[in-house]
């Protein structure tokens, strides 16, 4: 038998599955940011919150305007997609691309998929919803749901929620997914920074499309 240190293989298994992976305009996300100061203070509250927690002590990081409003949408339309094409919540996941120029690459972007040990991933379904005659429109949906929540006004109106209070207008009736699904367990989401608040509303990155 071979010793344990010789060998030169990993544990694996095969998985099937589809995807739709959206890439954002860096250029529209800064002046989003440089135009409304409001934006930069409402990521900073999270990110203050974060960095008071336990996890954050122990694993500092900036959480940024950018990867919060391209999180939320993220759930977003991982909620809207499931409607569509047919897939349960659960079996939907993300990746978020998100980084800054300091870090050694600009970023921005997102990715929806399913994977499966059987052929349950590869329908169909959630590609065809990817195609030019039916994002545009799931993407309206999404961000067009995202204004009301069963738990608005307090939830529109919080100044923080969930775990460490790591969430702003997020909550289990609108922006929350099984965890299964977020690679950030549920954490640094804010509807705000999509649609805008009540009071004001030019800090929604898709304010336009509503």
């Amino acid at each position: 038998m071979t010793p344990l240190e010789e060998t030169r293989w990993y544990p694996a298994y095969e998985v099937r599955g589809e995807g739709i992976f959206i890439e954002f305009e860096q250029s529209d996300i800064d002046k989003w940011i440089r135009d409304n100061p409001a934006v930069i203070e409402r990521a900073k509250r999270i990110s203050d919150n974060y960095s008071t927690s336990f996890i954050g002590k122990n694993h500092p990081r900036t959480i940024t305007p950018k990867f919060i409003m391209l999180h939320t949408l993220s759930h977003l339309l991982i909620s809207q997609l499931s409607f569509e094409c047919g897939y349960s919540i659960a079996s939907l996941s993300e990746r978020l691309y998100c980084s800054e120029e300091s870090d050694g690459k600009t970023m921005a972007g997102i990715f929806i998929y399913t994977a499966s040990g059987d052929s349950e991933g590869t329908l169909g379904g959630l590609v065809r919803q990817g195609r030019p005659d039916a994002f545009p429109q799931i993407l309206k949906k999404a961000i067009s749901h995202a204004q009301t929540c069963s738990n608005d006004p307090v939830c529109i109106m919080s100044k923080g929620q969930g775990r460490d209070s790591l969430n702003l207008a997020a909550c289990h009736a609108c922006g929350l997914l099984p965890e299964t699904c977020c690679e950030e367990r549920n954490a640094f989401l804010d509807r705000g920074l999509v649609i805008g608040t009540y009071d004001n509303k030019e800090i929604g990155f898709w304010r336009d499309m509503l």
